[in-house]
């Protein structure tokens, strides 16, 4: 390998009172040279990441080590001096700017850029880099869809026309088509001169487009090789790469039969829903059979967040109707249709990060605790230990048990997604709606949240609506799917069929990204 752009030796990342995240990491990045770190959630990864791009000390962090770029020494050096010096970072969760056009995000990420000459020459590559931008120049960057979110956030940060960039979980939350766009984008940015340090959980992607791959676990380098070389490695396969073959579920195969089943049924029929002139649901009918897993998937930007706010109540429709098990409910709101046994997880984690594990699965009893938490907490603690009893069961059947006093902001982000699922569940729902169980987490982190949801499944017998774009989890689990377009549904049945139709494949699989996010 040729001489370092990046150099990172004995590095040691530290928070708060003594906890490590990071122990003796030696790392290199050469010249227009694109490298990859895998690891589980909670491994060190980000952690690496903000060392070297400044940011550590915001973070609660402080490091010790040797960090060089072209030789000279970056460490402790103030973030806005790193980015001068040539590095740019892409964030996880592309944090635009909402409510600046995507020309102003664009500036924003060339304000150490001199107006005139150099500025236009840095609009002009990044507009021919992302054509889509370009079109959209004008327009709110919350109005972009997730994956031109993403490419808005990665324009952003070639706008100071950087000699590395971080790129920290570029393919987070989008559909399989966006999932091979984003890889394409790595190797162009990566062909015009850039070299790209890569933290990505879809291992697929990130070994393809990469030269060489680090192995972080906990907080240390346990294996490093050419990204070839690990990809055919059997620990990184059976750890971080979906299996060869998986085939769909056979339907009804564990289905409860309808004398066991806990679950309600719903429908919604003729749904139609508006953001300011834009339509993000249009006449949308679904059907979900009672105790049943149904998926609900579609491009980022197809309205299925929005059809899982109507159908929870978050969001009101402006034509269309909602049933559970027959009874109207289009009206109700959403706490009222907690209690008629609705529960969900968000896309987003909505965990109260400084409370305990305990405290927050003791909100998922809300809508049964008849007393009110405050009424319990100001003297009625029988009933409040009877709450904690029914927790601490979900609990241990998450493999949380040990987990109940530990403050949620110490988890990793698997087991902080977990947390969600199980305060979902301690409401014993009949019906469960999951909003991306498995956005950010690898392979074998998505098949402990698999097993967390048949867990769930077998123990209460709920009706569940799951959206997802991990499509090897989806054909695992879901007896039958529905698939969202613009809007409108394009296609509805069982998963073989679902994934052969064309027209799924055209709007949402894709040809490359299909190959590498489906068997």
């Amino acid at each position: 390998m040729q001489a370092p752009l990046l150099s990172v030796r004995d590095l040691v990342v530290t928070y708060g009172r003594g906890v490590t995240a990071l122990r003796s990491i030696d790392l290199d990045v050469a010249p227009g040279e694109v490298v990859t770190v895998l690891g589980a959630n909670g491994a060190g990864k980000s952690s690496l990441l903000r060392a070297v791009s400044g940011s550590l000390r915001s973070h609660g962090g402080s490091s010790s080590g040797e960090i060089t770029l072209l030789g000279r020494r970056i460490e402790g050096t103030s973030p806005e001096r790193i980015v001068a010096a040539g590095i740019a970072q892409v964030p996880e969760g592309r944090r635009v700017f909402k409510d600046f056009t995507v020309e102003e995000n664009l500036r924003a990420g060339a304000y150490l850029t001199p107006r005139g000459a150099d500025r236009d020459a840095a609009f002009e590559r990044v507009f021919a880099t992302f054509p889509d931008l370009a079109d959209r120049r004008s327009d709110h960057a919350g109005l972009l869809s997730g994956g031109q979110q993403q490419m808005l956030a990665m324009g952003r940060a070639l706008m100071s026309d950087p000699k590395l960039l971080l790129l920290d979980e570029p393919s987070l939350g989008l559909a399989p088509r966006l999932v091979g766009r984003i890889g394409e984008l790595i190797r162009q940015i990566r062909d015009q001169g850039a070299a790209v340090l890569l933290i990505e959980q879809n291992s697929v992607m990130s070994l393809a487009v990469s030269d060489r791959a680090y192995l972080l676990e906990n907080g240390r380098v346990t294996m490093q090789a050419p990204a070839a070389e690990l990809a055919d490695s059997d620990e990184i396969r059976e750890r971080y790469l979906p299996p060869v073959e998986s085939a769909p579920r056979a339907v009804g195969a564990t289905a409860p039969s309808a004398s066991e089943s806990a679950g309600v049924s719903l429908s919604a029929r003729g749904v139609s829903k508006n953001y300011g002139g834009v339509a993000a649901l249009v006449d949308v009918d679904l059907d979900v059979e009672a105790g049943t897993i149904h998926a609900i998937i579609g491009p980022n930007g197809a309205g299925k967040s929005t059809l899982v706010n109507v159908l929870s109540g978050v969001a009101t429709p402006d034509h269309g109707s909602v049933t559970l098990d027959g009874r109207p409910v289009t009206d109700l709101p959403a706490h009222r249709r907690a209690q008629l046994g609705m529960a969900r997880t968000f896309q987003n984690l909505a965990l109260a990060e400084e409370c305990s594990v305990l405290d927050n699965l003791l909100v998922g009893r809300h809508s049964i605790w008849r007393g009110g938490i405050w009424s319990d907490l100001l003297g009625r603690r029988a009933r409040r230990q009877e709450h904690e009893a029914a927790v601490r069961d979900v609990a241990e059947a998450f493999g949380l048990g040990d987990r109940l006093t530990t403050p949620v902001s110490t988890l990793a982000y698997g087991d902080r997604k977990r947390v969600e699922l199980a305060r979902a569940a301690c409401a014993r729902p009949s019906l469960m709606m999951l909003d991306e169980p498995v956005a950010g987490m690898n392979h074998g982190e998505s098949s402990d949240m698999r097993d967390a949801i048949l867990t769930i499944h077998e123990l209460l017998r709920p009706t569940i609506i799951l959206i997802e774009h991990d499509m090897p989890f989806v054909m695992e689990l879901a007896e039958h799917i529905t698939v969202l377009d613009f809007g409108r549904v394009i296609a509805t049945g069982d998963p073989r069929s679902v994934r052969q139709d064309p027209a799924v494949v055209e709007a949402y699989l894709g040809g490359d990204a299909q190959h590498a996010t489906l068997p």
